[in-house]
C-alpha cells in the first residue's frame, strides 16, 4: 500500500500544476494512481490534503534553515536554495489564497523570512570574499528568482521541451555558480556534490511537469 508521505508528494506535484479548486477527491485520486478509497484512508477531505501538501513546504523550509556561512556549507546551502525558488506555482498560490487564506499567510510568510536569512547568508558569503562584490545580494536573488521562474514558466506554456528545460536548468545552476563565486574559490566548490544535487532537483522537475 502507498505511503501517506509519498502519495503527498505525487498530490504536490499534481496541484502545483493543475491546482485542487475544481478537482474532486476521486480526479485527483485517479491522476496520481490510486483508488478513491485509498485516498480516504490516508484524507479525510480535500482540506486534510491541501494542508498536508502545505506541511510539507513548510517543512522542507523548517529542515533546511540557514546556517552561518561557511564555504564548506554554501553550495549545498544555494542549490537548495534554488530547489526551494522552484517549489511552487502562481496556479497553487493563488488557489490557496482564495480557498486557505490561513494556509497561503502561513506558507508565504515561511518563505518570506526564509528569502531574508538567505540575503544575510549571501551578506556574509560577500564579506569573506567568496563571493564577487559587484553584485548585490538582492540582485543575485533576483536574478535566480527570474531565471528559474521563467524556464518553469514556459515548461507550463508547452513552450519550451521537458528536455531542453532540464539542459537550461543545469546551466542555471553552472552560470549561477561561475557568476556568484570569486574564481579563486571556485576550485574549491565540490563538482560532486553538484551533480548529485542536479539530479535531485531534476528529478523533482521532471515528476512535476512530465
Amino acid at each position: 500500500m502507498i505511503k501517506r508521505q509519498d502519495l503527498v508528494i505525487k498530490l504536490n506535484h499534481l496541484i502545483l500544476i493543475k491546482g485542487f479548486q475544481t478537482q474532486s477527491m476521486s480526479t485527483l485520486a485517479q491522476q496520481v494512481g490510486v483508488s478513491r478509497a485509498t485516498l480516504y484512508l490516508n484524507f479525510k477531505n480535500k482540506d486534510d490534503l491541501v494542508e498536508a501538501v502545505v506541511t510539507r513546504h513548510l517543512t522542507f523550509i523548517k529542515d533546511n534553515q540557514l546556517p552561518a556561512f561557511e564555504p564548506t556549507n554554501f553550495l549545498s546551502t544555494w542549490l537548495k536554495a534554488l530547489l526551494l525558488l522552484g517549489s511552487t506555482t502562481t496556479t497553487f498560490m493563488t488557489e490557496l489564497t482564495t480557498n486557505y487564506p490561513t494556509l497561503a499567510s502561513t506558507l508565504t510568510t515561511a518563505t518570506e523570512d526564509y528569502l531574508q536569512q538567505l540575503l544575510a547568508y549571501l551578506q556574509q558569503a560577500q564579506a569573506a570574499n567568496f563571493l564577487v562584490t559587484n553584485l548585490t545580494p538582492e540582485f543575485m536573488l533576483f536574478q535566480a528568482q527570474a531565471l528559474i521562474a521563467q524556464i518553469l514558466s514556459e515548461v507550463r506554456q508547452h513552450n519550451l521541451p521537458l528536455l531542453t528545460a532540464e539542459t537550461y536548468l543545469k546551466a542555471t545552476f553552472t552560470m549561477q555558480l561561475n557568476g556568484l563565486v570569486q574564481p579563486e574559490q571556485q576550485a574549491t566548490l565540490d563538482s560532486s556534490q553538484i551533480a548529485a544535487f542536479e539530479q535531485t532537483i531534476l528529478a523533482e522537475f521532471r515528476a512535476t511537469y512530465a
